[in-house]
């Protein structure tokens, strides 16, 4: 299973490198405004986003534009070892790449991840059942494995499958929302 994992994770590089910025950017404005108009954060307060990679489904934006209209108390992913920590976002200037994967992640102290009412979860490949493939390191897994977590992953719509590998430790997701399509979990 690894070996079927770790090609479909060089398949799907290949496919978002060949997105422009300009569509990348689209992608994020549709995606969240389909969460928005479907409801999927109603009665919201506590969101947990993530502060976008290169190859990952834009999001600065949208963490910008939730912050400053505070709607949702916005809370970002820090990676302390094995784990991920849940740290509220206070604005761009308590960001920090000072960490081994030089990547933005908020400074500050981490609460737990039971206040959260809702989790936008970034992947390599999600498929039409809530399934979700990350890069293979567990963080998100482990995350999501604390406790129920309603759970949102988003994406481009290249990173859709009709199915992707899983094994006994990966958890569907509540639903999956692209630039065109929304899929919800139904056990």
């Amino acid at each position: 299973m690894n070996y079927q994992k770790d090609l479909l994770r060089k398949q799907m590089r290949k496919l978002k490198r060949a997105l422009s910025i300009e569509q990348k950017l689209a992608d994020e404005k549709a995606v969240f405004n389909r969460i928005h108009s479907a409801g999927l954060l109603k009665g919201a307060k506590h969101v947990m986003l993530y502060y976008s990679l290169p190859d990952e489904l834009p999001t600065h934006a949208t963490v910008e534009q939730w912050a400053a209209e505070g709607i949702f108390q916005i809370y970002l992913p820090r990676v302390k070892g094995d784990d991920i920590e849940v740290v509220p976002y206070t604005g761009p200037e308590s960001l920090s790449d000072d960490n081994p994967f030089h990547i933005a992640e908020p400074v500050g102290d981490a609460v737990d991840c039971s206040i959260l009412d809702a989790v936008i979860v970034p992947g390599v490949a999600f498929d039409c059942h809530c399934n979700r493939m990350g890069r293979g390191k567990g963080f998100y897994d482990r995350l999501l494995s604390r406790g129920k977590l309603y759970t949102i992953g988003v994406c481009h719509d290249c990173q859709l499958l009709d199915e992707i590998p899983c094994e006994p430790h990966d958890r569907p997701l509540d639903c999956v929302v692209s630039p065109t399509h929304f899929f919800i979990n139904k056990p």
